[in-house]
């Protein structure tokens, strides 16, 4: 894995569980390295290990070993610079006489990794140092350039296990449905191409026409550029799109895939994809307003409001319900959750207190009425703030992140002929605030206007809408913040929603890749410690209570202080404030320069008691990041109602139920959530003929497996994840 500085610690043990032991990891000549030893058998959070070599400053190694080399066996990887193609014969040649010369007696073997992982691996050396550590990515921020994509990513990922899963049990039931699976692996292979680290053109190399040229910045100048470089403007933003089409043909892909569809059935199903129970589910239908639900099992009967929401009670694990539409014009009555008064806007059900004031717009108060704790402070909880960064902070950035100096360094990581301008920060105005109730739920709508400055300088959005909306019967609280008409800027930029808590003693813990983080303590000194990546969710724990943030939409965020154009090898927060990043273009190549359009994100805030075990918080950010899938069309020949779980299973996330890649059998795969030592008991409907424990690419391991006709039991690491080859009666 070249050029890229580090990665998450989840990284080893989906090597190790794909059978994969040795892993060489080099960094290029300029970025900052993770302080981390040469040679160390890298640890995941499950326990997995995998022999790491690390290079610091080189895609692979010298010729010959370092003076202080402790083993009789050294591996050589040397690769040409990018973009080059391999060395000549001759090359090979002048490299073993070289080693001739300074090792006559070496032993050398042209060969692959491999070769070098069973040799060095099979002498069992016992001083090998372990790091278990996240090595966090120094270059994170380049998902930033993209946020759009990115919140589809994160929508679609779910969507496409959702429907891989409702496809298995249609498969599973024996219905006759079409061969689903190739759309399925085209959507996943798609969203995995859309991440992959460069995302467009080489800017110093293309935008930049000739190497004397500096780039524009301000529109005006911009606009001269293009008029006389055309083709640099077009072929650069053309690899832009390039990259947005993978997010557009994984999209295609999935549309594509259709399970228990049947042609003009008017029945409706709801598949639940979660090892659990839901509970209080509410759906959305389209093109349905007002009527009732009718369940075609039990003929209880659900309200559909004005704008086609419904809440159809419990929903089993792995299940689903099937239901009939009948029109009309009944109305479930509630309750206002959403009050106003002079001075404030107020939402309040059973579990939360929020208040947002009338004069300013900002939530004074977001209070957890079950533990009595509040957690809003200084008016900047749920805040929107736009920055445009100055030149002496990108080059102080430059500076302290640079392992070495060459001119493309500079190019990379700065914007060279940046004006030197001083950094700006610009807050938002309330132009109105206004209050609705719907359906048992209550919403506040404040709208605020930028500082023409900057958007008409600058690449501000023109407006700013802040929605927040509360259920009755729900115990957290949903967020979500548009920037409209955000301009096109190529200065350093970025957009931040901030959440300034009132926490004295915080602790914090974030998602990564299924794995749980403490930034203070897990990740490893000179990976990324000022800007954070989270796959579901960001808990702040003060004292006795906690308060969880799930960002559904973009994962960037920082603690303490912004993050863009910040590096150091350590820190530590002051202040307990997260900032949610938007957007920014710090980037100076392979990313877009300018991005511009209306953006939407949204955020799940859930108080809870004790830490983030104690309130759930993988159980809840999984819900807000898997909903229900509805299907308007169900096949009417389908049974009425089915759970592939017999009883729910709290403390694992199904992250796939398929068809084997090989044979008749099917692959459940799961991970547990938790950092705890379980043994976990998977209890099915159907009847079980044989189970084996898999490793990721579903080779049989040599496990016993626990098995009965319709359970199977099996151990689990912290955060391990289980890949169970199953054949049904």
């Amino acid at each position: 894995m070249t050029d890229v500085p580090g990665h998450t610690w989840m990284l080893p043990t989906f090597l190790k569980n794909a059978g994969i032991e040795f892993l060489h990891l080099g960094v290029n000549s300029c970025s900052s390295p993770v302080d981390v030893p040469r040679l160390f058998h890298w640890e995941g959070p499950d326990g997995s290990r995998v022999l790491t070599y690390y290079s610091k400053g080189a895609y692979g190694t010298e010729l010959t070993p370092p003076d202080d080399w402790p083993y009789p066996i050294w591996i050589a990887l040397l690769q040409t610079h990018d973009n080059i193609g391999p060395q000549d014969g001759s090359v090979v040649q002048d490299l073993l006489d070289e080693i001739a010369k300074k090792y006559p007696n070496t032993e050398v073997k042209i060969g692959t990794m491999d070769d070098f992982a069973l040799d060095f691996i099979g002498r069992d050396f016992q001083d090998i140092p372990v790091v278990r550590k996240d090595l966090a990515d120094t270059w994170i921020h380049g998902i930033g350039s993209y946020p759009e994509e990115v919140s589809r990513v994160r929508r679609l990922r779910s969507e496409i296990a959702t429907l891989e899963s409702l496809s298995t049990v249609e498969l599973l039931q024996g219905e006759q449905g079409a061969d689903q699976s190739n759309s399925i692996a085209e959507a996943y292979e798609q969203t995995l191409l859309f991440g992959e680290h460069t995302w467009g053109i080489d800017i110093k190399s293309n935008l930049i026409p000739g190497r004397n040229s500096e780039r524009a910045f301000g529109k005006e100048n911009i606009e001269k550029d293009r008029v006389k470089f055309p083709a640099s403007y077009e072929k650069t933003e053309a690899s832009w799109a390039e990259q947005k089409n993978y997010v557009d043909q994984a999209q295609i892909a999935i549309s594509e895939v259709k399970p228990f569809t049947a042609v003009d059935s008017n029945v409706i199903g709801v598949y639940n994809p979660l090892a659990w129970e839901r509970s209080n589910s509410k759906i959305m239908l389209d093109n349905r307003k007002g009527g009732i639900l009718k369940d075609r099992e039990t003929k209880e009967s659900y309200f559909v409001n004005e704008v086609g929401e419904v809440y159809i009670g419990e929903l089993g694990p792995m299940g689903y319900r099937t239901f009939e539409y009948v029109a009309g014009t009944e109305s479930d009555p509630t309750g206002e959750i959403a009050v106003k008064n002079a001075e404030y806007a107020i939402l309040e059900n059973h579990a939360i207190r929020i208040e947002v004031s009338s004069l300013t717009g900002c939530i004074t108060s977001f209070y957890d009425k079950k533990n009595e704790k509040e957690w809003a402070v200084n008016g900047r909880f749920g805040q929107y703030e736009y920055d445009v960064y100055g030149k002496e902070e990108m080059l102080d950035y430059v500076k302290k992140y640079a392992y070495d100096l060459t001119d493309w360094y500079i190019n990379d990581f700065s914007k060279p002929g940046y004006p030197r301008i001083d950094h700006k920060s610009y807050v938002v105005h309330k132009t109105d605030v206004r209050i609705s109730n719907r359906g048992g739920c209550g919403f506040i709508e404040i709208s605020f206007r930028t500082p023409t400055e900057s958007y008409e300088d600058f690449g501000n959005g023109e407006e700013i809408s802040v929605k927040i909306s509360l259920e009755e019967g729900q115990s957290f609280a949903d967020i979500q913040v548009t920037v409209w008409r955000k301009a096109s800027s190529a200065f350093a930029e970025s957009g931040h929603f901030t959440f300034a808590l009132n926490a004295d003693h915080p602790k914090y813990r974030f998602q990564k890749l299924g794995s749980v983080v403490n930034p203070i303590d897990d990740i490893e000194k000179g990976a990324n410690t000022r800007l954070h990546c989270t796959s579901l969710w960001v808990d702040v724990q003060d004292d006795r209570f906690g308060l969880a943030i799930m960002p559904i939409d973009t994962p960037l965020f920082s603690i303490g202080e912004k993050g863009i154009y910040k590096y150091s090898k350590e820190y530590v927060p002051q202040q307990p404030i997260l900032y949610f990043n938007l957007f920014n273009n710090q980037w100076g190549t392979n990313y877009p320069q300018w991005i511009s359009g209306t953006f939407q994100y949204s955020f799940r805030i859930a108080p809870h008691a004790g830490d983030w075990k104690t309130g759930r918080v993988q159980q809840l950010a999984a819900e807000a990041f898997t909903p229900l899938h509805v299907t308007t069309g169900w096949n009417p020949s389908a049974p009425n109602q089915y759970r592939f779980l017999k009883e729910e299973v709290e403390g694992i996330h199904i992250l796939a139920f398929k068809k084997a890649e090989q044979g008749d059998a099917y692959i459940l795969r799961f991970q547990n959530v938790l950092d705890l030592h379980t043994s976990v008991k998977i209890p099915l409907v159907e009847s079980i003929e044989d189970v084996s424990e898999c490793d990721l690419v579903e080779r049989i391991k040599e496990t016993e497996v626990d098995f009965s006709n319709n359970h199977f039991t099996i151990t689990m690491n912290p955060f391990e994840i289980k890949t169970m080859k199953i054949q049904f009666g």
